[in-house]
């Protein structure tokens, strides 16, 4: 079973974090989770006020799953995860703001959820950045051309239509499924591609 660090930044789409949250635990892995203010704020306007504390994202965790997931403050920069020298398979940031991809980009880790991405890519280990933003600007794309360069897997939440969803569900699921393919994690079952 894999140990991931989840991520999750003030950027829209906070839902595709927790599906991811939950889809992981319940398969097994270990999850390290760093959740900043700005995206509990995202989630309530998102999913409404009760995602403003960090006991919502975990409420609907059975304690098995519960007992997987290490959940740390974005500011404990004295955190296990702070080092590279803590065993763990990667990193999904997801959502990924811009501000900290910028960040990320740049090395500046100036709190838990970017020094663990900085850890990430300094240790060599697979980095999935979901960025979400529409539309791109020169900057933004710069800084993910700079990120992929650096070994990161870009990965925009883009609708697969080709597969037909009908549900939001489906759509939030195959974003997830596609984030986890390159940690060579089964995601949620899926339709893809000419199957």
């Amino acid at each position: 079973m894999a140990r991931l660090v989840l991520g999750v930044s003030g950027a829209s789409g906070i839902v595709l974090a927790y599906r991811a949250l939950r889809w992981l635990t319940s398969t097994g892995h270990t999850v390290d989770l760093i959740i900043s203010k700005a995206a509990y704020h995202t989630a309530t306007i998102e999913m409404g006020p009760e995602w403003a504390r960090e006991e919502r994202f975990l409420r609907d965790l059975t304690p098995d799953e519960r007992s997987r997931v290490n959940l740390y403050k974005n500011q404990d920069m004295a955190a296990p995860i702070a080092s590279g020298s803590y065993p763990g398979d990667g990193m999904l940031l997801m959502p990924c703001s811009m501000a900290t991809l910028a960040a990320v980009a740049i090395g500046l880790s100036d709190n838990l959820i970017r020094r663990a991405a900085d850890v990430a890519l300094k240790e060599r280990r697979t980095l999935v950045i979901v960025p979400r933003e529409c539309p791109l600007s020169e900057i933004h794309l710069e800084n993910m051309l700079r990120l992929a360069k650096m070994g990161a897997v870009i990965v925009p939440p883009v609708p697969a239509w080709y597969v037909g969803h009908k549900l939001i569900e489906e759509v939030e699921e195959f974003i997830v499924a596609r984030a986890l393919d390159f940690f060579k994690i089964e995601g949620p079952q899926v339709r893809r591609w000419g199957l």
